[in-house]
């Protein structure tokens, strides 16, 4: 339990952006929102009409945004 929370010291110097659906069953946002508690350096986008799944409109948007920013810009910011 928590592993990734207690280890993020280890992947803290990647680039990351933390992208959850607010209707998500599976992990819910509050599992989200304490991993950006612990790596305040990811960016944090949640999004309100979404869920899990990686094809949903919303979250697959979010992902193409964040991977074309990452490829122009070497980070998320």
């Amino acid at each position: 339990d928590d592993q990734l929370i207690r280890d993020v010291g280890r992947i803290r110097h990647l680039p990351a952006i933390i992208i959850h659906g607010r209707y998500d069953m599976v992990c819910p946002p509050l599992s989200a929102y304490r991993l950006h508690q612990a790596w305040p350096e990811a960016r944090f986008q949640m999004l309100e009409d979404a869920g899990h799944a990686a094809f949903e409109p919303g979250i697959a948007s979010a992902l193409v945004a964040a991977t074309d920013r990452f490829k122009r810009q070497g980070n998320f910011d």
